[in-house]
């Protein structure tokens, strides 16, 4: 995927979530649970394992919100 493919992918996740008309609560989760499965697709392609566990982790914590 191109950098353009890339912002214009990430623009449109987080504008699906802004539009939606629900709570800024549900909106900040989702926002954030974009941002990190972005990073966790990025460690998996890159193979950097060292930091993945902690994504993992900060992916868990958001979802209790």
């Amino acid at each position: 995927m191109t950098p353009q493919e890339k912002a214009r992918d990430l623009y449109f996740n987080y504008y699906q979530q802004v539009a939606d008309g629900s709570s800024p609560e549900h909106n900040a989760k989702q926002c954030a649970l974009i941002a990190v499965d972005e990073i966790l697709c990025q460690i998996n392609n890159w193979g950097v394992v060292s930091v993945k566990g902690y994504w993992e982790q900060v992916k868990q914590e958001i979802e209790k919100f």
